[in-house]
């Protein structure tokens, strides 16, 4: 009796590229892991401009976490009714990123145009 022969792996897509948007990319690398991509054949070595730039920005990181430690830092604790909170909750999960980081945005972004529009 014949072996059967394997069913053909679907092939996986190329990573996007810069033209999409964030939430594309992320849904692309959320769905693929490294070892998928390594597998796939669609990773390359870094370059030495590549870890330099690296470490270019785990250096800028290191000094703006080691200000942000030195700082006196402030709260604002908001309350919200249980179906706005959900919703805004949902809403920071979509975006990848922590619902803190989410609110601090929005009202810095709205400090800047207060700010700008009293001058």
């Amino acid at each position: 009796m014949p072996k059967e022969k394997p069913k053909s792996e679907k092939k996986m897509p190329p990573p996007p590229g810069p033209e999409v948007s964030w939430e594309e990319q992320s849904a692309y690398f959320e769905k693929y892991g490294l070892d998928e991509l390594e597998k796939a054949g669609y990773l390359e070595p870094m370059t030495q401009e590549d870890q330099a730039f690296v470490k270019q920005v785990q250096k800028v990181a290191r000094t703006r976490i080691a200000e942000r430690e030195r700082k006196d830092r402030s709260q604002l604790n908001i309350s919200f009714a249980e179906d706005q909170l959900s919703k805004f909750l949902n809403l920071a999960k979509r975006k990848h990123i922590p619902p803190s980081t989410l609110a601090k945005s929005w009202i810095l972004e709205r400090l800047d145009k207060e700010s700008r529009k009293a001058s």
